[in-house]
């Protein structure tokens, strides 16, 4: 039996991996961040009892080599998927030592480790379209130079450069997932797609009469974090490891966004929206991300299950209906039917 050890289980990725997994039949094993009898209540609402049960539980912190050590120690792992650390590009102006630390040293530590006690483990890195930073061309590919803006682009393509060293001097098989925006309803209120999926909702049950928006014209490269856990593990799968850009190859603005969702609900976004000014905390870090998949879908055999339509339907749908996370943490639903208009 395969074993898979995650970091970051707990979260839209990981809870989406971890899932997935134990119907692939591997013995799954996960890190979290707190004790366990403090994550047990939110993990109850994503795991079903009998994936509570099969999942092998384990508390550590990036920041903790001996947690990481302990972890790998006990898991024996024959796959690591690395999801675990910030994921806030904007907060990392505030924190960059902190950034720094969880992102960067983090994963030299997890490497380290696995290096000393499971050498053999195929390892999985996510990374981040932010280490293109205002990007040299569009679509951006594997070759593209990486200029990152951010503490949080630069502490990745660190993690990244040690990912790569580790590859190359020590023959370890680490794989580099650079990550574009990838969706789902299980994404917190403060991402743009929960927010506006949310906003949708309540207009559309009379509980709010407007969505206020900064900036509609931003564009961004939307995918499924669905999909993307798919792609975690084709890296794994293949001969030789490699970095490989994970993104739909397709560049769309926050109205397209916008009125996909408005659409879903039977609405037309032009009656509800209200552009407001941009605030200084919510400016843009980067412009003109967007991804060529090329490599990931000829080398892994990578192909997109949902579309961008289906996934920003299936956001507002999840609201509208009120689904528990335990749905909406579910790796391959059933597609939903459109919402009934007004």
């Amino acid at each position: 039996m395969k074993r898979a050890a995650i970091t970051g289980v707990a979260g839209q990725d990981g809870t989406y991996l971890a899932r997935w997994l134990l119907r692939q039949g591997y013995e799954v094993h996960g890190l979290l961040q707190f004790p366990f009898d403090r994550e047990e209540p939110g993990l109850c609402r994503r795991y079903s009892a009998e994936e509570m049960a099969a999942v092998r539980w384990y508390n550590g912190s990036l920041e903790d080599p001996f947690s990481l050590v302990r972890f790998l120690k006990a898991a024996k792992p024959t796959e690591i998927y690395h999801l675990a650390g910030l994921t806030d590009s904007r907060q990392s102006f505030a924190v960059p030592e902190e950034s720094v630390l969880a992102i960067t040293l983090g994963t030299l530590r997890l490497l380290e480790a696995a290096r000393e006690l499971c050498l053999d483990a195929r390892v999985f890195l996510a990374s981040s379209a932010e280490v293109f930073g205002v990007p040299a061309y569009t679509p951006q590919d594997e070759n593209t130079p990486m200029r990152p803006f951010s503490p949080y682009g630069i502490a990745k393509l660190a993690a990244d450069q040690f990912a790569r060293l580790h590859r190359d001097q020590y023959s370890q098989f680490v794989a580099v997932g650079i990550l574009y925006n990838h969706e789902s309803s299980l994404r917190p209120p403060n991402y743009l797609s929960s927010r506006v999926a949310r906003a949708v909702a309540t207009i559309k049950q009379g509980r709010a009469k407007e969505l206020q928006l900064a900036d509609l014209s931003a564009q961004r490269d939307w995918s499924d974090a669905r999909d993307f856990v798919r792609a975690f593990w084709l890296t794994l799968q293949v001969p030789a490891p490699g970095d490989y850009v994970l993104a739909s190859g397709v560049s769309r603005r926050v109205e397209d966004l916008v009125a996909c969702a408005f659409r879903a609900a039977g609405l037309d976004h032009r009656e509800f929206v209200h552009v407001t000014k941009r605030s200084q905390e919510s400016k843009q870090v980067v412009t003109g991300l967007c991804g060529n998949p090329h490599k990931a879908e000829k080398e892994l055999g990578w192909q997109r299950a949902w579309s961008f339509e289906e996934t920003v339907q299936d956001l507002v749908l999840a609201e509208l209906e009120n689904r528990t996370e335990l749905l909406r943490a579910d790796p391959l639903p059933s597609r939903r039917g459109p919402a009934t208009p007004a």
